[in-house]
């Protein structure tokens, strides 16, 4: 069989496959598509009706803490609102009967003698006044202080059609003067067996007593009077000028104040009630269930209910929240009207007893259903106001948003499958057509390209078997001579690259073998043998930017205790400031040795290692030197700062701050320049720490560098480190903030450290 038809077969064979591939390809795209499309239409579903879910519980938290705060604050107000009227009132009678010349006698009605219209004031007195016949004795003081009934009036007055509340004078002589607010305007005050009762007298009280005692306004427990209704009343003191005269008070029915904050826009839907300090219920709006008021109060925190006991104990303590809880279906009453509040006595009780308030006998458990709590404190009484919502009622339009979601993503995916095998079908007749395409094609590629493409062939093997002294001789005129003459350029480009890549190389490993042997001395130049005494200790480390580095540190003892230390930077990187940093290194040593001898300070060897090094410095290459000499004994540090970085001291208690700045100019770059010694003193526990610039400099890939600023917070954190310690944890953090950067400066450290 002929090459040609061999070929012609191979392309058609082929191209059936790549085809296939491509109509499998094809169709499993498609299928991918249409199943993504429907997951994520799905999920896209799901998405936002969880997110309207989150919206709609969110909104829920925020409108719930807003009502009970308001709620809370509308108690507050009226508790506030009470004790200052109370004040008013006390003032009001103590200016009375201490001006006494300014008034005249003025009779009031009596209550039980004549009828008493709502928001008139009345005198009444006391059973025990009554019985001893003293009413003749008292009774010009009484109507002296009768005069206080322009202030009951306005006060009465003051108060909306609907409500139900009390103002009083209780005289220490047995009288009491009175305006009562009626829940209808046309009711006439009510007078009970009980206030003609002997055992009936207010200023055995408890709230009595301690206002007269203490001499301070003070609110009494919840408490249901003998006019049946459950109040709390504000009490103060008022005087005459002998002292205390008797008290004024204030209460308000707590029906009334409920009725007054339990209007809102959820009413009907939401559980109110008020906890006190016990962790009772005082007000709420069941009639019946957990957190009704009842005769037999319970504390809540102590509640069979977990997640309301435990709100419970956050409320008593004051704080303010909007929580999910979860309480037994059969422990609420879910249909009672919100339109009063459940109170826990209408028997005419004693006027000081407290009011009783608790939780429903536990019924039987029944499958619990989660609720919003939100809470807030009403701070006058250390009471806490809650209302409380099932869940489900306002989660229910999140619910219809996800349902409607959800079936419009069903019908957008049952579109998909249409859309999906209509362009099936596009796709099959567009592979006919084009394997039809192919047969055609494939013959008249083998009819024009084999002969030269296997000539090309043969050639090209000739050229990977490593002939590279072929030469393909092929002229068709076309792209494929062209490629045959590419080909023979190719090969005599491939022979000169490779000669010239194995000479580049041959030297290139030369350098990098004298530059690592010049590492190595270097290296062998810095000290590494570092001194161990009791006294101190001492680290120093040379991290190069290239093979070697113009940075160096040295160290050695002048005498027992006094330690000579350096670092320096030389103004380049590589070959060139690793050798100026050994001519630097030694005169600077040399200078100093040999300054110790003739009894010279540090700056005249500064000076005189200046001088050697600006001569023959043809380069105008500069060093920037850091030396001082280390009095171990006396703890004192005298240096010399030739434009280096300011050292740092690291305090034993944990601070770090850079050495007093020196003046002085940079090593080598002008001779015939004076330098200057600085001290300083280090306590026990301090480090010296000494660095070049690679260390502040440090940068990371958003070329942002270290700064001096993270090296002393650094510093702050290794304190009371050994030096080893100190100079390694310096150089991790740097390595961590310029990781994945170059290093584009020498980095060296060294650190001494008083043991203290």
């Amino acid at each position: 069989m002929s090459i040609e038809r061999r070929l012609f077969r191979l392309l058609l064979v082929m191209g059936l496959l790549c085809f296939a591939a491509f109509g499998t390809v094809s169709f499993l795209g498609l299928y991918d598509v249409e199943r993504r499309a429907m997951e994520n239409s799905r999920d896209m579903g799901t998405s936002a009706a969880e997110f309207a879910e989150s919206a709609a519980d969110k909104q829920a938290r925020e409108r719930f803490a807003l009502l009970a705060k308001e709620k809370a604050q509308r108690i507050e107000r009226e508790m506030v609102r009470l004790r200052e009227d109370t004040e008013l009132l006390s003032r009001n009678m103590t200016y009375i009967l201490t001006h006494r010349e300014l008034y005249r006698p003025r009779r009031l009605p009596v209550g039980g003698e004549v009828p008493i219209a709502s928001r008139e004031p009345y005198l009444f007195f006391l059973p025990a006044l009554r019985e001893s016949g003293q009413i003749p004795a008292v009774l010009p003081d009484a109507e002296i202080a009768a005069n206080a009934a322009d202030i009951l009036s306005l006060w009465a007055g003051s108060y909306e059609s609907g409500y139900q509340a009390t103002c009083f004078f209780v005289s220490e002589l047995g009288y009491f003067i009175s305006a009562d607010v009626m829940p209808d305007d046309g009711e006439y005050v009510k007078f009970y067996d009980e206030w003609y009762a002997p055992s009936f007298d207010t200023r055995q009280r408890l709230w009595y007593e301690e206002a007269r005692d203490t001499g301070k306004t003070v609110f009494t427990d919840v408490y249901v009077g003998v006019e049946g209704y459950p109040a709390v009343a504000c009490i103060a003191p008022y005087y005459n000028e002998k002292g205390f005269a008797g008290i004024a008070g204030m209460s308000s029915n707590i029906e009334s104040l409920y009725q007054d904050i339990a209007k809102s826009e959820l009413e009907g839907t939401n559980i109110n009630f008020v906890l006190n300090t016990k962790g009772e219920v005082l007000i709420s709006s069941e009639k019946g269930g957990l957190l009704a008021a009842s005769e037999t109060p319970a504390d809540l925190r102590r509640g069979q209910e977990q997640d309301l006991a435990a709100q419970a104990v956050r409320m008593v303590q004051g704080d303010s929240d909007v929580t999910l809880v979860t309480v037994a279906d059969a422990n609420l009453s879910h249909h009672a009207p919100a339109v009063g509040a459940s109170v826990a006595s209408r028997s005419c009780a004693d006027t000081s007893a407290s009011m009783r308030v608790a939780a429903l006998a536990r019924p039987e458990a029944s499958e619990g259903r989660e609720y919003y709590l939100a809470y807030a404190p009403i701070p006058s009484l250390g009471w806490s106001f809650g209302t409380l919502i099932e869940k489900d009622l306002v989660a229910a339009p999140a619910r219809e948003v996800r349902s409607h979601l959800l079936v419009q993503a069903e019908t957008f995916g049952a579109s998909l499958q249409g859309i999906f095998f209509s362009n099936l079908l596009r796709t099959a007749a567009v592979l006919l057509l084009l394997l039809a395409a192919l047969y055609f094609a494939s013959r008249r590629a083998a009819d024009r390209f084999i002969s030269p493409l296997l000539t090309l062939r043969a050639g090209v093997r000739d050229i990977a078997e490593g002939k590279l002294d072929r030469k393909i001789d092929l002229r068709t005129g076309d792209e494929i001579g062209e490629l045959a003459d590419s080909f023979n350029d190719m090969t005599g480009k491939l022979k000169l690259y490779i000669k010239n890549l194995a000479e580049t190389t041959a030297e290139k490993e030369r350098i990098l073998t004298e530059l690592s042997v010049a590492a190595r001395i270097q290296a062998g130049i810095l000290p590494n043998d570092f001194p161990v005494q009791g006294g101190f200790d001492l680290f120093a480390t040379m991290q190069p930017a290239k093979e070697v580095g113009g940075d160096f540190y040295d160290f050695f003892f002048l005498s027992d205790t006094r330690l000579l230390v350096t670092i320096a930077d030389v103004s380049d990187k590589g070959v060139p400031a690793a050798l100026f940093m050994v001519r630097a290194k030694t005169v600077l040593e040399s200078s100093i040795l040999a300054t110790e001898k003739e009894g010279g300070s540090l700056a005249d060897a500064v000076r005189l290692a200046n001088e050697a090094l600006c001569k023959n410095n043809e380069e105008g290459l500069f060093v920037t030197a850091f030396t001082a000499v280390i009095d171990l004994a006396a703890r004192k540090v005298t240096y010399v700062n030739a434009g280096h970085n300011l050292p740092a001291i690291i305090s034993g208690k944990g601070e770090a701050h850079c050495i007093p700045k020196g003046k002085d100019p940079m090593l080598a770059a002008m001779d015939g320049l004076d330098f200057s010694e600085e001290t300083c003193r280090i306590s026990p526990g301090d480090a010296l720490f000494l660095y070049t610039d690679g260390v502040t400099e440090a940068m990371n890939c958003e070329m942002e560098m270290f700064s001096k600023e993270r090296m002393l917070d650094t510093l702050r954190i290794l304190a009371g480190k050994a030096a080893r310690e100190i100079v390694e944890g310096v150089m991790e953090t740097v390595d961590k903030h310029a990781a994945g950067a170059e290093q584009s400066d020498d980095i060296t450290m060294l650190c001494i450290r008083w043991k203290g």
